[in-house]
């Protein structure tokens, strides 16, 4: 992992092989727990807070995970329930 100190307004950059744009990180905004940044990038180039990847690679394991069998079984128990009428308890015996 590289380190940097930056300033607000400045930037650093990122080249990457086989891309022809370098990618800009700019700090914009600088507070006690915060920093803010600019990021250009070229277009088509997807930049993803790590939190929301993780979550959208996990939810594609569990999804891969999920035979599409057993997708079936719950569709099925789901539909069975909401034809099958309610029983009403009068109270009374």
């Amino acid at each position: 992992m590289l380190i940097l100190s930056r300033k607000t307004d400045e930037s650093l950059i990122i080249e990457v092989e086989g891309l022809d744009e370098p990618v800009e990180i700019i700090i914009t905004e600088l507070s006690a727990n915060q920093v803010r940044l600019g990021i250009q990038a070229p277009q088509g180039c997807k930049i993803w807070r790590k939190e929301l990847l993780q979550t959208v690679e996990y939810n594609k394991q569990a999804a891969a995970a999920a035979s599409a069998s057993g997708i079936r079984g719950v569709a099925s128990q789901l539909t069975n329930k909401a034809k099958a009428p309610e029983k009403i308890s009068s109270g009374e015996k």
